[in-house]
């Protein structure tokens, strides 16, 4: 049984949504979509056009999340970056047993709480102290000379990326709006004290 043709509007709808794809997403190529279909099993003439279109949909339904969650604000990167910086200095330990990391880890997971916290409420000051405090506590039990590059890297993101996420963060008005049960007061002209 083979499939329906698409129609002619069917088709420039398709058509439509491909051309209008946000900047900076590239569709693939239309042979690599074709390869990727014949293994699928699919007739190489054959198109479903409502998976085709559910499927574009469904690109277009990410791409607008994408685009929400970039005008939320930067909550996402500064959990994500505390993350790294915790995940960071695990690995370190992981290759390193012979120290003792046990300071160095509770203050990356204070880091992790504190992002989680900033991303909320908006406020990273807690977050910059607590990564000025981490990379002092890096400094500490830094692994002398050699190529540690998660050391490294870890201590970057304490000094610099983790501060940087958390100065991007925009704090929110969370303040109840002033109200009163009493009828506004009186203005009088010209009068400093009303």
């Amino acid at each position: 049984m083979t499939d329906p043709q698409p129609t002619a509007e069917q088709f420039a709808a398709v058509k439509s949504a491909l051309s209008s794809t946000t900047p900076g997403i590239i569709p693939p190529a239309e042979e690599t979509m074709a390869a990727q279909a014949v293994a699928a099993g699919a007739d190489p003439t054959s198109v479903d056009v409502n998976k085709l279109l559910a499927g574009i949909q469904a690109l277009q339904d990410r791409v607008q999340a994408l685009e929400a969650e970039k005008a939320s604000g930067a909550a996402i990167p500064v959990q994500g970056t505390a993350a790294t910086l915790r995940d960071l200095i695990k690995t370190h330990a992981a290759h390193n047993p012979g120290r003792d990391f046990s300071d160095v880890l509770r203050l990356s997971d204070d880091a992790v709480d504190a992002a989680a916290n900033a991303a909320s409420s908006g406020d990273g000051a807690p977050v910059t102290s607590i990564a000025a405090k981490l990379a002092r506590a890096l400094k500490k039990v830094h692994p002398g000379p050699g190529d540690h590059h998660y050391f490294r890297q870890a201590l970057d993101f304490a000094e610099v990326h983790l501060p940087d996420a958390a100065d991007g963060l925009t704090p929110q008005n969370n303040a109840p709006a002033v109200t009163s049960s009493q009828p506004p007061a009186k203005v009088i002209s010209g009068s400093v004290t009303g």
